[in-house]
């Protein structure tokens, strides 16, 4: 009996970011679990994945060229469009794959019901619906009709899109049998990590920190992610204004991120938005204290208030500056709730979340 094949469509696998890391996770143990794994990118353009994937994974790299800083409704990239359409069919029919998965927004899930008629269809969702208010996000609501099953990361966001074909299977995450060492023998650093982008908000995380910097010199905040150039340029200029230089670093994205938060104390995240932040899970694995604004959806959804970390208001900056102190201060709380966090991120085991998308595929094929 041939393998079950799987045929997954992303933006690219280059950069840094929570979905990439959540595609290796998957892709690799497809792989190892016996599946024929194909990935198509549309603006890979034949650079190296950030994280590690299983060489038997079979790479499609359509290479769209389409201009990001433009819309993507100009005359440029429609008709850079036009000509995607046919290279996206033809590598779909070469492929012939048993199910596609869908992970982004941009042309190809626009596609991908003019190309696949007769292949079951999924759609997976990386954002929050709570940000969808334009009439692009009314467009991309009108085509989630055309796909068969639509995969979301939490109850909460099901529930938001209400969709006939839902299913919840949150990111998974590779647990390690060794225990973290305790908050007080590593670095007195806070630190968050992600793409450097104005959805993360870390204006607020940097007024936050500057109310409170000044008492404490031998603590340092700590950025790692990559972004655009004048982007991070105007969050440096913003540590220049709030004097906090001293104690305050921008770093690019580490490919090992979890080493340095195991070296961390204290992860913070002031997103405006999240879906289901991958590195939150990450935190909790290596047993930091955290404490993240509750914006909407994603951080409500995994962390329990004054348990497994401390969820603030959303907007609220003066109360993040004193749940920031607070888990400076008092050693004893922050690592209970480091400890209570380690315990409850259990439940998103690699292993236990691929057991539900391996059931999702398997239904799928053979019902």
């Amino acid at each position: 009996m041939n393998a079950i094949k799987i045929c997954i469509i992303a933006d690219q696998i280059y950069k840094s970011g929570g979905i990439e890391r959540v595609l290796s996770h998957r892709i690799n143990h497809w792989i190892k679990d016996g599946y024929e794994v194909h990935l198509i990118t549309s603006e890979n353009e034949g650079r190296s994945p950030y994280f590690f994937y299983d060489l038997r994974l079979v790479r499609h790299d359509l290479a769209g060229g389409f201009d990001k800083s433009i819309s993507l409704l100009s005359p440029l990239n429609l008709k850079l469009a036009y000509r995607y359409f046919f290279k996206l069919r033809a590598a779909i029919k070469n492929i012939n794959p048993d199910v596609i998965v869908m992970t982004n927004y941009n042309y190809d899930y626009y596609f991908l019901p003019l190309i696949a008629a007769g292949t079951h269809c999924i759609k997976e969702y990386h954002s929050s619906f709570s940000q969808k208010t334009n009439a692009i996000d009314g467009l991309k609501k009108y085509y989630t009709k055309f796909y068969d099953t639509h995969v979301f990361l939490s109850k909460e966001e099901a529930y938001l899109h209400s969709l006939n074909g839902s299913v919840v299977i949150p990111n998974p995450i590779v647990m390690s049998d060794d225990s973290p060492c305790e908050l007080t023998k590593r670095r007195k650093v806070i630190m968050t990590a992600g793409r450097i982008v104005a959805i993360k908000g870390f204006e607020r995380l940097l007024a936050s920190w500057s109310t409170i910097a000044s008492k404490y010199p031998d603590w340092r905040l700590e950025i790692y992610g990559d972004g655009e150039h004048t982007y991070i340029q105007s969050l440096q200029a913003l540590i220049e204004h709030h004097d906090i230089a001293a104690n305050t670093a921008i770093y690019p994205s580490s490919p090992d991120i979890i080493s340095k938060m195991l070296d961390s104390r204290i992860y913070a995240m002031s997103s405006l938005s999240e879906c289901f932040p991958m590195v939150l899970l990450e935190a909790m694995q290596s047993r930091m204290a955290i404490v993240a604004f509750d914006c909407p959806t994603g951080p409500r959804n995994i962390l329990k208030n004054n348990k497994t970390g401390i969820l603030v208001e959303n907007h609220h900056i003066s109360d993040f500056s004193r749940s920031l102190e607070k888990l400076m201060t008092r050693t004893d709380l922050a690592q209970t709730l480091a400890d209570n966090g380690c315990l409850e991120v259990r439940q998103y085991d690699a292993k236990a979340v691929m057991k539900k998308w391996n059931t999702l595929i398997d239904e799928t094929c053979f019902s």
